[in-house]
């Protein structure tokens, strides 16, 4: 079956977009945005020094700007791009206020609106782990193009664990993808990226106790 990340999302967006962002928050615009503020504090927590008044950023897999709220102002321009439409309409809506942030849709497997060494930090937070590994590695291939030399990636990945269950259907588009540490790195750094450092976050969830880790890379 085609994959209909696009047509995936967009339903995903009109059913419950918060939920399908972070579904284990309340269902309230409250703590959803609590929850942005929380997750932008923990992601970037000893990284401060990239997100800075000079710097243009770019969020992969923006949803409805959850963290992009507490991102933008911090930085000189933040841009945030999703697959989904509705979820771009959705964000746009609710920080339109905010004037150094846009949204943009994408086409779900590139960043052709992007020039070549264009962008100084890209970031993407509980994204890569939905799509299939061959969007994921474009989408990597896609970054190293527009970060300005000396960029930094930084992106959060589910750990692969004794136990992980098998990648979904390669047209399932929500179920995680459990990634090793050494694999990710070997793939980065073919691609001309500098390995930086990696962090770990433990979850514990009914079915599987596993670490998030945010990876973070640089362009040479």
């Amino acid at each position: 079956m085609p994959i209909d990340m696009k047509g995936d999302w967009n339903a995903r967006a009109r059913r419950n977009a918060r939920f399908f962002i972070a579904s284990s928050e309340e269902d309230s615009e409250e703590a959803f945005s609590a929850s942005g503020e929380r997750d932008a504090s923990l992601f970037f927590g000893g990284l401060e020094h990239l997100v800075h008044g000079r710097a243009t950023v770019l969020d992969v897999g923006c949803g409805i700007g959850r963290m992009d709220e507490f991102v933008a102002p911090k930085v000189e321009r933040l841009i945030g791009i999703d697959v989904s439409g509705e979820m771009v309409e959705r964000a746009r809506k609710r920080l339109g206020h905010i004037e150094n942030l846009e949204f943009f849709e994408g086409d779900g497997e590139t960043l052709a609106a992007f020039a070549e060494s264009s962008i100084d930090l890209v970031f993407s937070h509980i994204v890569f782990q939905h799509v299939p590994r061959d969007v994921a590695r474009s989408y990597f291939r896609e970054v190293h193009r527009i970060l300005r030399p000396e960029g930094h990636f930084v992106f959060q990945m589910p750990e692969a664990v004794p136990g992980a269950p098998a990648d979904p259907p390669e047209d399932d588009t929500f179920e995680m993808r459990f990634y090793r540490e050494a694999d990710l790195r070997t793939h980065l750094l073919e691609l001309g990226f500098e390995w930086v450092s990696v962090r770990r976050y433990p979850v514990h969830s009914p079915m599987l106790d596993f670490n998030q880790m945010r990876v973070q890379v640089r362009k040479s």
